[in-house]
């Protein structure tokens, strides 16, 4: 098997291609179910990187339902170019 990769988790996708994958979904939060319609990787990697990412501050979550899990960027998050 040549698969196997260093990088700890699954990084075929970068923390960034993960949050800019928000801005293509419409409405006011996303799923991981949707962002796996978009991404590479499967439903339970993407949970994994939000639950990291909110963890360290970098996104929002709500759970609305015991098996619903909303995700959304922080307002600040849209002019981190300038």
């Amino acid at each position: 098997q040549c698969s196997m990769s260093t990088a700890h988790g699954n990084q075929r996708v970068t923390d960034q291609e993960l949050l800019e994958t928000f801005e293509k979904i419409e409405g006011p939060f996303v799923t991981a179910g949707e962002l796996s319609e978009h991404l590479p990787i499967s439903r339970t990697a993407i949970n994994k990187r939000l639950n990291q990412l909110w963890a360290e501050d970098r996104i929002n979550r709500k759970k609305p339902t015991s098996t619903m899990v909303g995700w959304w960027l922080p307002e600040d998050q849209d002019c981190s170019e300038r």
